[in-house]
Parts: structure tokens; sequence; C-alpha cells
């Protein structure tokens, strides 16, 4: 008989890559095996037709994909049914990975520039003479600034923990995510009140539940009766995946769906009700339909119980927020001389008659369960949208529409944990020491952050959107224990992102990234761009590395479902060309640092605690799911009410746990990536409802949904400050200097509950501004196209496909010089490519058709765009019925593309809008810095 002895994929894949020598290791695991050499098992490995369970990255909803691959290629790509997040479904991005994996325009080899920045000239390289080039730049300007003059900014991808964890060991405070540029403002209601980010509706289906006979099953069924979508357009703008399919069945099932936007979305084509509001307004329509429901409720009158009382058994504060907001009931508005919030004032502001808002009031307060749900151009992008996102909030809490079956659901609360010490969070407490104004001052790393400790303190996703400022002039840190102390931004890395383009206004960043100091160096010495696809920002980069593509790279996805899920991105296939995984590139710049005598990167952190990829992703999946076993149905009934889980569900459910009643945590078996892969991929725990009661997953000081965000309360004896707010509040106080940012709007601090300003740059709702409402009357909002922003403008299949009267194939007949990427960077191949007129959809100008024709233009002509400032953008208009007079939508990301790596959609730069060539770069919104991509008006002009 033969012995055997059953090996991991795991184990396989370490001898697969071992050397001929280190193969011969194979023998000590049984007799019958044959000594391979590593292409032979690679081969062994990839022959034949398998499926990989894995994670998409063509948008940021990272859906769960079954991806079939032959003989080392992949040959399909599928939705993965077992992941309930998108349930097997995949769009048309996720089908179209095969042609950015396979892009002949994805960057190949590690690049070094030989040019100026913007200029597009390079040099291949090795990996090893790259890193020693980055290395080499780190070590000097740490030694010289502070590691803080280091940023490490790592886009729009979840899997970023390597790159945090290398450079908060490093010594930089400055780990940053794309969050900071998407949509703070939109999140702000709910941090403040509930600790959370994101309220989204209870239609992701199936969700695991616990049944009344103890077992545990799919549910499907449907039972929200109205969802109302603010600015919010999930068909097109797929980051929730499960609201696209969720919202159709929902309807199916008898709810009702009003959409709330300027523009006919793809969503509202499905809707019961489109209501085009004035842009910049959702925050007057809220203040609106609070002040209807506070006015008109009755609880003796069942067709007037708009609000659900129950809330205030796990809430406080109510009656502090109610009061400031009655507060401004008597005031009038200095542009019309109404009282504000109520329901004419709102008509005069929103363009929305007052009998539609009163009935859009009394619709939400009777109708339950319900959702109302905000988006990312519709709130996110405008300078008050903090304000609409806290009304929105108390909307949906007092309403009784918060955790109920069909109601909202804030799935930041109640997602996965995922990352723990792999972020690398524990180094940013790190002691270190700074001379400060002559003297020497002791404090920890996170305390030198530029933005916490500077200009934004309430800024906790960092103001990416203020950094071509910062790269200019410097920082001056305004609070804490490193008061006054200067520093200049020195080093930029970005990964995954392109902010040059999405960041804010492009030729602010550009101008940013090109300054030069009195003796003509660069003021931002390094620049180094990691990505797969080479978009505009890497053609200002000192250095180009080349990431694997998300077919060829470990991580975990978990994005926002309403109950943890979390699921393994794995490797699909092999790193094609030179390119490295996050992982391999981290370890071998920390190798790279340590050699050069970098004291704070230890091989203890690094090599020898996580000698694997899968050492390293099992850590970040150590306190999974970290979710507490509470709410109704309860999870796990034979387990404490209240204490942390921790472990994968089949030991949570068999009992196979250890229980600490002092730190309140049960923990089951560790979840590790051989789990994930055993289990389809996936790990499901199971949902519930209710989850606010009794603290729940509320994450706030108290334990309840907060009004008051600075409060005090008396425990042992001492007076302690709680509320979100209240720790910048206390910064503030001890240095005795307020933000610039809130002193605008006559702050001296952050307040303690309800509070209202105006946005900027809107002559409706602003007095302000109203001097430009004859000059300049159109207002521009920007829309999603089926892209992942500005990142798969290169994809043939997407280049194709038109989308939402923006993306619409307008292009002119051209014959131009084919340009790829090459082993040096954008090279010309010689050849000459027509591409025909009407075979390419480019990004336009959507008007309405009224306007247009007023103006004497027709589809397809091209016209100019100007703000006051004197901001200009060009493309072509196509005029439509699809959205709302006097306002003009252009797609984010899709037009005025300059990188030579975008193939086809390169070609047509100077007929194509770019909506952020168009944005104030001074117009950061003021608690958190968000630019305001949504506040811009411009007039028109007819070019040709």
């Amino acid at each position: 008989m033969i012995a055997t002895k059953t090996i991991s994929r795991r184990d396989f894949l370490k001898l697969a890559g071992a050397s001929a020598g280190g193969l011969a290791a194979m023998a000590a695991l049984g007799h019958g095996f044959k000594t391979l050499s590593a292409s032979e098992a690679r081969q062994q490995q990839e022959a034949g037709k398998r499926v990989v369970y894995t994670a998409c990255v063509m948008c940021p909803a990272e859906c769960g994909l079954a991806v079939e691959v032959e003989n080392g290629v992949i040959s399909n790509i599928y939705g993965n049914i077992h992941v309930p997040y998108n349930s097997g479904t995949v769009c048309a991005k996720g089908v179209s990975g095969l042609q950015l994996v396979y892009n002949v325009n994805r960057i190949k080899y590690p690049m070094i520039r030989v040019g100026e920045r913007g200029e597009g000239k390079f040099k291949r390289v090795s990996w090893e003479e790259a890193l020693d080039y980055i290395a080499t730049k780190l070590i000097e300007i740490k030694q010289k600034y502070g590691a803080e003059s280091v940023i490490m900014d790592c886009g729009d991808v979840t899997d970023r923990d390597p790159y945090y964890y290398l450079f908060r060991a490093f010594g930089t405070p400055h780990t940053v995510e794309h969050g900071s540029i998407c949509d703070t403002p939109r999140r702000h209601g709910p941090k403040l009140m509930f600790g959370g980010k994101r309220i989204e509706p209870d239609i992701m289906r199936p969700v695991l539940v616990r049944q009344p006979d103890g077992s545990l099953k799919n549910d499907y069924s449907y039972r929200t009766r109205l969802i109302i979508y603010v600015g919010w357009n999930p068909f097109t703008a797929t980051r929730i995946n499960y609201e696209s399919r969720g919202t159709v069945e929902a309807k199916l099932a008898g709810a009702r769906i009003i959409v709330i936007d300027p523009a006919f979305s793809n969503t509202a084509t499905k809707a019961d009700r489109w209501i085009p509001i004035r842009p910049g307004t959702d925050a007057d329509l809220f203040a609106a339909m609070l002040r209807y429901i506070l006015e008109n409720h009755r609880d003796d009158d069942p067709f007037r119980r708009y609000i659900d009382w129950s809330f205030k058994e796990y809430s406080q504060g109510w009656e502090e927020f109610e009061a400031a907001f009655r507060s401004w009931w008597d005031r009038k508005d200095p542009l019309n001389g109404l009282p504000y919030f109520s329901l004419e004032w709102a008509a005069e502001r929103t363009g929305i008659d007052a009998q539609t808002i009163a009935e859009l009031a009394h619709t939400f307060g009777i109708t339950k369960p319900a959702a109302l749900v905000w988006g990312m151009n519709g709130i996110g992008h405008h300078y008050n949208g903090y304000t609409a996102s806290i009304l929105g909030t108390a909307l949906n809490v007092i309403t009784g529409n918060m955790e109920v079956p069909g109601g909202a659901i804030d799935t930041e609360l109640v997602k996965s944990s995922k990352g723990g010490k792999a972020s690398g969070g524990d180094f940013l407490k790190r002691e270190v020491t700074r001379i400060v104004n002559g003297r020497e001052v002791k404090g920890k790393i996170e305390e030198l952050h530029m933005d916490g400790y500077g200009d934004w303190p309430a800024a906790w996703d960092d103001v990416v959107g203020d950094y071509p400022r910062r790269f200019i002039e410097g920082v001056t840190l305004r609070y804490g224990p490193f008061r006054g102390h200067r520093y200049p931004i020195k080093a930029y890395f970005i990964r995954t992102g392109n902010p040059v383009i999405t960041g804010s206004n492009t030729q602010k960043w550009i101008e940013a990234l090109t300054a030069k100091d009195e003796t003509g160096n660069y003021k931002v010495e390094l620049v180094v761009y990691i990505d797969t696809v080479f978009l505009e920002t890497g053609l200002y980069a000192d250095v180009v590395l080349p990431e694997a593509s998300y077919m060829e790279r470990m991580s975990l996805s978990d994005i926002y479902p309403v109950h943890p899920v979390l699921y393994l991105r794995d490797f699909v296939i092999r790193p094609m060309y030179e390119s490295k995984t996050q992982y391999e590139i981290c370890w071998a710049l920390a190798r790279k640092l340590h050699e050069k005598g970098d004291p704070d990167i230890q091989p203890k952190d690094f090599w020898e605690k996580y000698p694997t990829e899968e050492d390293f992703w099992n850590e970040a999946l150590r306190v999974a799911p970290g979710r507490p076993n509470t709410g109704e149905p309860l999870p796990y009934p034979n387990l404490p009410k209240g204490y942390k889980l921790l472990g994968t569900p089949d030991s949570l459910e068999a009992g196979r746990v250890q229980i600490d009643d002092e730190k309140k945590e049960i923990r089951g078996e560790p979840l590790t990536v051989q789990w994930l892969r055993e289990h389809h991929g996936v790990a499901v725990w199971p949902m519930s409802w209710k989850r606010f009661h009794g603290g729940g997953v509320l994450q706030t000081d108290s334990k309840k949904v907060e009004f008051v965000w600075d409060y005090t309360v008396e425990k042992d004896g001492q007076v302690q400050r709680k509320g979100r707010y209240a720790k910048y509040n206390k910064l503030i106080e001890e240095a005795g200097e307020t933000p610039p940012s809130i002193a605008r709007l006559g702050w001296q601090k952050y307040p303690s509950t309800f509070y209202w300003f105006e946005t900027r740059w809107n002559p409706y709702t602003n007095p302000d501004y109203a001097k430009y409402r004859e000059e300049y009357p159109f207002q521009v909002i920007s829309g999603r196209i089926h892209h992942a922003m500005s990142g798969t403008q290169m994809v043939d299949w997407l280049g194709r496909l038109p989308t939402e009267d923006l993306w619409m194939p307008l292009n002119d007949e051209r014959v131009v010089e084919e340009v790829i990427l090459g082993e040096n960077g954008p090279t010309p191949t010689g050849r000459r490519v027509r591409i025909p007129r009407g075979t390419w959809s480019i990004g336009v100008i959507q008007m309405n058709r009224a306007d247009g024709e007023r103006l004497g233009l027709k589809t397809g002509d091209l016209v100019e765009l100007e703000t006051p400032q004197g901001f200009k953008t060009r493309g072509k208009v196509v005029l439509v019925e699809t959205i709302r007079p006097g306002v003009l939508r252009l797609p984010f990301g899709g037009g005025g593309r300059f990188s030579p790596g975008l193939g086809k959609t390169w070609a047509f730069q100077d007929i194509t809008p770019n909506h952020n060539a168009l944005v104030d770069p001074e117009n950061l919104s003021p608690i958190m810095g968000q630019p305001a991509y949504g506040d811009v008006i411009v007039k028109v002009r007819k070019l040709g």
C-alpha cells in the first residue's frame, strides 16, 4: 500500500515556488512523489480547467466572483452564488475584467522618470534599482524632515493593509484611502449619531436568519414598503450591488420607490415617482420634511402618527436637538424672506412645489417600514452636505425605521471586522520626539497628523482635497503636544488612485506635483505611483511600480452588507510580467529600508512575523466578525447575548468556543484563508434586526443614538466630556485657536447639536452668490458611468457601452497614431488606427433640451463651460428631457483624459469634459475638507 499525506494548497504553492534543491523535500511527504522543477510544478497546478473564488475590483463594489481558469488563463468570469452581497450576479464592469487583466496598456515593469514630471518619459529598471531608489530617498527625507513628511495614499481598493502596515511602521501618521475624497459629508450624520457611516435599505437578499426551530435558513423575503433615494443612483453607481436587484425585487413585492434627483437616472426609470430637485438643496428638503412631521404628528391619529416614540429608549439628546432645530422656525431667510424650514421656504429653494414636499413628508412618516437613503453626488459633494446627512439620519430614527426588518440599516456598524493588527495601528502609538520652537517635545506618531492636529481636527477620514496646498505650503500643527511644529510634505505614494483627475481641481494637483523650490528641485521630492493601470497621476511620478491585478493577488472584501459577510480575493492566475502583489512590494521595500539602517523597520515585525501572504491575511482575519451577538432573532442563542463574536461561523454554531466573561468575548476557531477556500471563498454569519437596543452595535460613547455630540457625564466623581465632537473641541479649547474652516462659519468650535449653514456657489440659496445668477445660469453636477471612476476607460467593452446620456457614442472619425504602454512608458507603435464615427463612447454634457434650443444648440455641438473664477472645460452636448432645466450633468472621470494608458479614450481628450477642471479648489467643505464637487455654476459658449 502506498503511504500518502494530504498537503494544503498553501503548502503546494510554497513548494511550487521553491528552488529545485528545495523541492527534494517533497520526498518527506510520503512515497510515490516525484521531484518537480518549479516550472513543472506550476504547469501541473495550472493544467486543465478549474474555478477560483475571488473578489472583483472593476469598481468599488468588489463583488464576489467565481472565475474559470483554463491552463493558467482566465476564460470566464461569473458572480459567486455563495456571496449574498451580489448573490451570483455580476455587472458589465465585472465581466469586462478580462480586458483589464490582459490589457496591452497595463504597467508591466518598474520604471523611473527620465524627463520632467508630466512628460511621460521613463526608463525600465529592475525591482532592485527601483526599491533602492525609493528606500534611499525615504531615509534621506526621514532623517531631514521626519517620517511625517511622507504620505501613503492607498486610493480606492480595500486591500490596502500591507501599505498601511509598512508606512505606519516607518513612522508616518499619513496613511489614507479614497473615502476622504468620496463623500465624507454624506456619512457625517451616521458617524455622529451611531458611530457608523452608511445607511442603506434592508434589501440585501438572501440573508441568513435564525428560525424559530433554531435552524439557520436563507430568507429571500422583502418587507420594505417605501424607499426614497435622494441623489443616489444604485443602478449605475453600483457601489452597493444588492441595491440594483433589491430595489426591483422590493418593488415587485409591493414597495413604493421615489427618486429625488436633478437627472432622470437609471434608478428613476424604475421608480414610482421622480422628483427633479435643484442641486445643493437636499438639506432644505430634509429640513422641511422634519418640520412638517413635527408640526403635524398626532399620537391619536393613525393617519398622522409619524413618530415612533420608542426611539427614545435607545437614544439620548433628542430634546436638545429638537429645540435647536425649532429655534430656526421664526427666522427669515434673507434671500426669500420666508421662515426657515417651512414648506414655502423649501419650495422656493428646491424648486419642488410645497404640496409635493408635504406629500413626501407625510408618505415617509406614515409608511413603515421605510428607508430614506441619500447619495454620494446628491449630498456628499456639497459644502453643506453635513446638515443634510444629520437631518436624514434623524428622520430615519424618529420614524422608527432604523434597524427594523425592511427599514434602514447602517451597514458600517454590522459588517464584519477585518484588518486588526495587520493594519499596523499599533505603530501609531509609538512615542517620538520633535524640536518645536526650540524645545524638545514628546508625543505619539498619530499626534503628528497634518489634519487631526492641523487645520482639520474633525476630519477623521483625512483631507486629500487639501493636499495640493500642503504640497506647496507645508504643514503647521495647531493642536496637541506638537502644536507649532512645522514640516513639509516631501514624499507622496499613490496606489490604485488618480487624484490628478478625481482629487479636486485637476490643474491645482498638477501645479502642486510640479512645483519647484528656489533651487529648481521639486517641492515634493519623491512621487511613487503603484497600480496595474497607467492613469494621469502616473505621468507625474518619479517611480512607477507595477502592482499585480486583482486576479493575481490576495486580500479580503466586505464592503457594505447588512450583516457580517467576509470573502476572499484569491490568486486566480500568477502575477503577469514583473508585477508584484501589495504584500510583495511592501515586504521588499521593508527589507531594503532595513538594509539601509532604518531603525523602525525590524524583521520581527515583517518577514519573521508574517513569512507568507497567507500568514499576513490570516492575521487580518483574526478579528472577524468582531460584532456583538445581539438583535432579533439572536444570531447565536446558545451563546451569551451582547458578547463580541470571533471565529468561523461553523465553530460558533457548534459551540466550539472559549468565553471570556471579563472581556465579554466569544472566541471560536479562527477564520483563515484556508477555511475560506474550503467554503466557496466566503464566511457568512447570521442576520438580525433591532441591533441598536441595549447598546447593540452602536459605536457612540453612550452606546445609544446620540443627538448631542459634546456633553458631560459624571463617573467615579470625575466629570468627563463625551460625544463625537468632544475631543476635537477639547483640542480647540486647549489651544485657544479655532480651525480656519469653521471660523468662516462664525463658529468658535464644533456645535453640540443641530446646526445649519448654507452651501457655496449656489445663487438660489446663498445670498453671497445671488449676483452670479444671470451671467452663470447653469448649475453643474456629476454622475457615474459604467466605469471604476477614472480607472477602466481603456476597457474596450465599457468604451462602447452608453450610459445615461453621459457616456455616448458621439466620437468624430479620427485616425490616430497608436501609443501603448511599453517597457519605457508610453511608446508609439508606428501604427495608425482609424476610429470610425459613432463607434466609441465619450464623455458628454447632459443638457435639458429647452435650455439647449434657447442657446441655439443641437446634440453633438461642442461647447465651453466657464465658471466665475475662469475655470473652463469643453465637450459635446446631448439635449434630452432627462434633466432638470438649468442643470448640466457631466460624467465623473469620463472626459478630458490625457493619459496614453487609456487607449481610444485618450484620443478624444480635446472634446470631452473634465468635471474637476471646473471645481473650486478652495471650496472644501468646512468640517472634513471634502471637495465640493457639486457646487459649481457656469456659463455656456458654443465653439466652432
